[in-house]
């Protein structure tokens, strides 16, 4: 998560401060981000707004304000198609600033199909499961290609499979962290134009719009308090993929 930037450079003077190359992240670089309570830099704080719980507030502080900023980087207009790929704790938050902040058309493909019906409680208007369904021959055929694709899934195939599914013109945003490389074309990137960007988190101000936007209630994030004692079991329930939304620590039960 970020921490801090040093604030003069190129990076941080431009609007751009999670690139700086000297950032600090906490739970990192910076000590924190498992812990109870954690010290922080002042400029680097961001308050949240009334309306906004604490517990919701977490969730955007981290995927909620990754996502906003990866949706941004899209350039979607209203009303175009867009995949959000990967529908975890991440990828739940996408599709709701996709649908109800930014008014895209949203594909949302997961491997889960658990994840699938809960996309489609929260307004998908496509679901598809790649392992059942091309997502790409869908797309092409059934859209004529989407106009963007936000990757929020850590598994090389999603990102070969983004590719596929996008126009011509159409761009692509990589925010999971796979540990292979994924396969491009690049004759089928210089010849449609196709573009491929990664996006990092979000900078002071995107949190502060993700923020709003979930004090006005266009997004709530799916939150569930657990006890700081059940962590192991969290753990166990996220590797199995049966969690829905956020798992929240609430430090104040024993």
């Amino acid at each position: 998560m970020f921490f801090e930037g040093c604030g003069h450079c190129e990076y941080c003077t431009t609007g751009r401060e999670t690139l700086c190359r000297t950032v600090k992240n906490a739970g990192y670089t910076a000590d924190g981000g498992m812990s109870e309570k954690v010290l922080v830099t002042a400029d680097y704080a961001v308050k949240f707004p009334d309306g906004l719980g604490s517990a919701e507030a977490s969730s955007i502080t981290c995927a909620g304000v990754t996502v906003y900023k990866a949706i941004k980087e899209t350039n979607a207009k209203a009303g175009q198609w867009i995949v959000i790929s990967g529908l975890g704790g991440l990828g739940n938050l996408a599709l709701q600033y996709a649908k109800n902040v930014f008014n895209l058309k949203v594909v949302a493909v997961d491997v889960n199909d658990g994840q699938l019906e809960f996309a489609k409680k929260y307004g998908a208007d496509v679901c598809i499961n790649p392992i059942k369904e091309n997502l790409g021959e869908y797309c092409q055929e059934k859209l004529g290609g989407v106009h963007a694709a936000v990757v929020t899934a850590v598994a090389k195939s999603a990102f070969n499979d983004a590719v596929a599914s996008v126009r011509s013109g159409g761009r692509v945003v990589a925010v999971g962290l796979p540990s292979e490389s994924m396969d491009l074309s690049i004759p089928r990137l210089v010849l449609d134009g196709i573009q491929v960007v990664g996006s990092l988190v979000g900078t002071r101000e995107d949190l502060k719009e993700a923020f709003q936007f979930g004090a006005e209630g266009l997004v709530v994030p799916k939150c569930e308090m657990r006890p700081m004692e059940d962590i192991n079991d969290i753990f166990d329930e996220m590797e199995a993929g049966t969690i829905r939304g956020r798992m929240v620590i609430d430090l104040t039960r024993k």
